[in-house]
């Protein structure tokens, strides 16, 4: 209200703009295979919310997934929000199920929501940390497996600790057997899985 019509109006097209300029570093990025590095899952530039919804290019075959880039990406302060597409089921068993139709339970995506405060040029540093942490990500070795919510357990994690100067990558191998207490394991982070029943599923283009 106290920015009327014409003021809200120009926020919301700055907010649209950032989305649309974050949007296209998506869909032009490649993987050094040549294909495509996201593939882009919401309704585009128009008619739209200023949100970014996108998942890593399936096609690749990633020892990682968005989880473990919004983990990677928090590390230097930015929080890019990464989902699971499945659940337990627990009217059946606990089962993991899919939540979506046309998506296996263990897919994961990810999306930046522009807010006004988010700036061109935050978005530009950001897009930044993005290369940044890509590299790293594609440089660990196979069997990367931090954080990842389809699995109720961690056999090894590699963290990222960020400093000013740039990012230094860890990684802490896990060797211990399943049943070994917490107590003598190392640097463990635990996943605490939802436990909200879902009563329609959708396509995953109808999710953002």
């Amino acid at each position: 209200m106290r920015l009327g019509m014409s003021g809200y109006t120009q926020k919301v097209q700055n907010q649209m703009r950032v989305a649309a300029y974050l949007r296209k570093y998506m869909k032009d990025l490649k993987h050094s295979s040549g294909k495509p590095r996201f593939q882009v899952l919401d309704g585009g530039d128009t008619c739209t919310l200023p949100v970014v919804a996108a998942r890593i290019n399936p096609d690749l075959k990633l020892h990682y997934d968005d989880i473990d880039l919004q983990h990677a990406l928090s590390e230097s302060h930015w929080y890019v929000s990464g989902y699971s597409l499945g659940f337990e089921n627990f009217n059946n068993g606990g089962a993991m199920e899919n939540l979506v139709s046309d998506v296996p339970a263990e897919t994961t995506m990810f999306r930046i929501v522009c807010k006004s405060n988010l700036t061109m040029s935050l978005a530009e540093q950001l897009i930044d940390h993005f290369n940044e942490v890509l590299e790293v990500l594609d440089s660990l070795p196979a069997g990367y497996n931090a954080m990842k919510s389809n699995h109720l357990k961690v056999t090894r994690v590699s963290f990222a600790r960020a400093s000013f100067g740039g990012l230094s990558f860890a990684k802490v191998n896990m060797d211990e057997e399943e049943d070994d207490p917490p107590s003598k394991r190392q640097k463990v982070d635990f996943v605490k899985a939802e436990k909200t029943p879902c009563r329609k599923r959708y396509s995953l283009h109808h999710v953002c």
